[in-house]
């Protein structure tokens, strides 16, 4: 029996010991501008859930993360005596031996082949992360600037949402039955960022109690899963995170990750989906546009749709629309191409849609993959 608790526990102790010394990443929020959600270095994907609230719990300024192989493969190797950060996840794969009539599949080096195998089930596995201050010759994090203003942002979440918002005394809840956010004048708030991301917070209240398989919970553990979830959104989208009047579930928080350590990861998980959920309404925007894209290819006379499907207009110094690339185990589908050159993408393997710039490691990665395959 393995000696070391599992990290679920491991890091609920250590989230119990911040909340009562009022150290956590919830009550020391890193609001820097320069602050994004951690995400995988070599694929551009943003870790979810259980992983990101224990890389960003790290409070590294710098949110690109890889594992050691990854920063190889990058040319950014690890510092010498670096410690790494533990995160669990859920696989479909794994590398199994190769074998042909009982006997194990040698390389041309003698040493034996591994396959990547699809798993009848998912399971959980650990790999060890290191951040990109911990990386050899790689460049100060930037973040670049978004095309989308912050409130713009914000504001076009809580549009789409279709939640109706009323203003008046000093209630901040999300009210089942009529569909709607109270929430104080907004010049009560110490600015429209903050107005903006209690607002979000209210949201995500809605999509939790409108879960259609929703098992009523306590107010503790609500509280836990929707701060969690604000924390993610307004890292996301750029608004200061703060507890404010939820401070004061600090220590009853605490003493769930002593009475129930598996709480922590439940919590977490359950937040993505609130995020994932909430985050989704910025996309009917992009939605519309990819549909109008659509229309547009579909009324381009057919001769010009043939050379396309035939690759005659084969450009390689971009992706194209629909294009789906092999690349390190995974296939990458090209949804849109956006403005400024930023694409829609789609982790085939784990159908999570994400946004790649031209200027991404790992859009290089993918346009060597598919012009070499052209070849």
């Amino acid at each position: 029996m393995s000696p070391y608790k599992p990290l679920s526990e491991r890091t609920a102790a250590k989230m119990a010991t911040e909340l009562k010394t009022g150290l956590s990443i919830l009550q020391r929020p890193d609001n820097n501008p320069n602050a994004a959600m951690p995400f995988n270095i070599e694929t551009g994907n943003r870790y979810p859930g259980a992983s990101a609230l224990v890389l960003l719990m790290q409070k590294k300024d710098d949110p690109r993360w890889a594992s050691f192989q990854q920063a190889n493969r990058n040319h950014t190797a690890v510092n010498k005596n670096a410690t790494g950060t533990w995160i669990t996840f859920k696989t479909q794969y794994e590398y199994q031996p190769a074998m042909k009539d009982g006997e194990p599949v040698l390389k041309d080096n003698g040493k034996p082949r591994y396959d990547r195998v699809r798993l009848d089930e998912p399971k959980d596995v650990e790999v060890k992360l290191f951040n990109g201050e911990q990386l050899r010759k790689l460049p100060k994090w930037e973040k670049e600037p978004q095309e989308v203003s912050v409130i713009d942002r914000a504001e076009a979440i809580l549009a789409n949402s279709g939640v109706s918002i009323e203003h008046g005394g000093d209630e901040m809840l999300y009210h089942k039955e009529s569909d709607t956010i109270l929430l104080p004048e907004p010049e009560q708030f110490a600015g429209q960022e903050q107005y903006l991301a209690e607002a979000l917070h209210q949201l995500l209240h809605r999509e939790l109690e409108n879960q259609p398989d929703r098992v009523e919970s306590s107010i503790i553990k609500d509280e836990l899963r929707t701060n969690i979830a604000s924390l993610f959104l307004d890292k996301e989208v750029g608004l200061p995170f703060e507890l404010n009047y939820h401070d004061g579930y600090a220590n009853s928080w605490a003493q769930l990750m002593k009475d129930e350590p598996g709480e922590l990861f439940k919590a977490a998980e359950d937040a993505q989906q609130l995020f994932d959920k909430v985050l989704g309404y910025e996309q009917k925007v992009e939605q519309k546009q990819e549909a109008g894209a659509d229309a547009e290819q579909e009324e381009k006379p057919a001769e010009e749709q043939q050379q396309q499907e035939k690759g005659m207009d084969f450009a390689p110094a971009k992706l194209n629309k629909g294009e789906v690339i092999p690349y390190n185990g995974t296939e990458y589908k090209v949804v849109a191409e956006l403005k400024n050159k930023v694409y829609q993408m789609l982790d085939v393997d784990k159908n999570r849609k994400f946004k790649m710039s031209s200027k991404d490691e790992l859009f290089n990665s993918l346009l060597n993959a598919r012009n070499n395959s052209q070849e």
